[in-house]
């Protein structure tokens, strides 16, 4: 068929892909505004029933799957007596054109995971796909505005039929299923059901990831013989990238025995990518309670040197006959007379002058230095000496109050020491 012919109202614009029943084309809906997958029986085929019974079976059983990963079948009918299905137009390519052993590991997980999720549905609803392999997953960039993220289809179900369907589509003996892929219960023509599936599943992960099968062979007979017989190999020797947890998930999916496997596909894929994901050192674990942060001490500033300030010690009044200079009463009259010694000579009272212990202060304004010295004191009140502080001075506050203190406690000891004698 050529790019322009109508088919059964469809217009066709190239061919898509042939095989051995038939041809798929991009056509154009007759009456809706969209691209269309047709799928065409091979006309030969018409008069064969089992074949022409095979392409309704699974026009009718995917038309019942309604799910995000499975293409969607649209309508059938016959033609020319030529059997036709529109579907889903899967704008990407099936996954048996990636180059072989370059799909990143974590994207491998990822298509087996979509593909999980349409055979788990389809199980669910007793349909068995029967044919799970790297040419019936299609990939496609998502058109979704929400996410740019891939899209997985499992397609062709061809040979799908229900699990409980005891009928035979198929001829006796005859292995309709993809030998690379086939379960041994299939090969052996044991009753099957989703775990067949999945150990197709776990053929195509160990394809994606290594680029070969996990049992090869000269002939369809050695390719028998080694999914009945022979042990699974190991993937992660084929391959530097894959960490060797990933050899024992596909083990157990490739049992020989069913009910060795996992129980359902998205089992085996959750297990799948739990064995894929890179491994990340754990986290210290964090204590019940915080610890407190620790800071450093500082390091004490040194704190300016206070000068001393010398305390003169209080001299206490003296009674008696000292050495020095008579003491003149400072009230005026005859020299005062000792009682005690009435006779002999007169006893003059007399008293050390005060020396001031404190050093001179010297004024540093112009004029002479003030000496504080001691003075005999006449009769009169008592004048303290004028002090008038500097204009500016660079002379330590704490000295300066310390001279004005010691000049008050000079002048307080002195009245006292008057007032005692009076």
């Amino acid at each position: 068929m050529r790019t322009g012919d109508v088919f059964a109202g469809f217009v066709v614009e190239r061919e898509l892909g042939r095989g051995g029943m038939g041809s798929v084309y991009l056509a154009r809906h007759p009456r809706l505004p969209r691209k269309t997958a047709l799928k065409l029986l091979n006309q030969e085929m018409f008069s064969d029933t089992e074949i022409r019974a095979r392409f309704i079976r699974e026009a009718d059983l995917v038309a019942q799957l309604d799910h995000p990963n499975i293409v969607t079948v649209y309508d059938r009918g016959t033609e020319d007596e030529q059997l036709w299905i529109s579907m889903q137009f899967v704008d990407g390519v099936n996954a048996s054109t990636v180059k072989a052993g370059t799909l990143p590991p974590l994207r491998a997980a990822q298509i087996i995971s979509e593909t999980a999720k349409a055979l788990d549905y389809a199980h669910g609803r007793g349909v068995l796909h029967r044919d799970v392999k790297p040419a019936n997953i299609l990939l496609a960039r998502s058109s979704s505005k929400a996410g740019g993220g891939e899209r997985v289809y499992l397609t062709d179900f061809g040979i799908a039929r229900l699990r409980d369907d005891t009928g035979h589509l198929t001829q006796t003996g005859t292995v309709t299923a993809t030998l690379a892929y086939a379960s041994p219960e299939q090969l052996t023509g044991s009753v099957i059901d989703g775990r067949s599936d999945q150990y197709a599943l776990a053929c195509t992960l160990f394809q994606l990831l290594t680029g070969v099968v996990p049992f090869e062979g000269t002939s369809p007979a050695a390719v028998i013989r080694g999914h009945l017989q022979l042990p699974p190999p190991p993937a992660s020797p084929l391959r530097t990238e894959l960490p060797r947890t990933i050899d024992p998930v596909l083990a157990r999916a490739l049992s020989k025995r069913p009910q060795d496997r996992y129980r359902s596909c998205a089992e085996f894929a959750a297990a799948v990518e739990q064995a894929l994901r890179p491994v990340v050192p754990p986290r210290p674990p964090t204590p019940a309670h915080p610890q407190p942060i620790v800071v450093a001490p500082r390091q004490p500033t040194p704190a300016r040197p206070q000068p001393v300030i010398p305390t003169p010690a209080t001299p206490r009044p003296q009674v008696g006959p000292l050495s020095g200079p008579a003491y003149q009463n400072p009230v005026s009259g005859p020299a005062y007379q000792n009682p005690v010694q009435n006779s002999g000579p007169a006893y003059q009272n007399q008293a050390p002058a005060y020396q001031n212990p404190a050093p001179v202060y010297q004024n540093p304004s112009s004029g002479p230095a003030y000496a504080n010295q001691s003075t005999n004191y006449s009769s009169g009140p008592v004048q303290q000496p004028t002090y008038s502080a500097p204009e500016s001075s660079s002379f330590p506050v704490g000295w300066m109050i310390a001279g004005v203190t010691a000049i008050l406690l000079i002048v307080i000891v002195v009245v006292v020491t008057i007032l005692y004698y009076r």
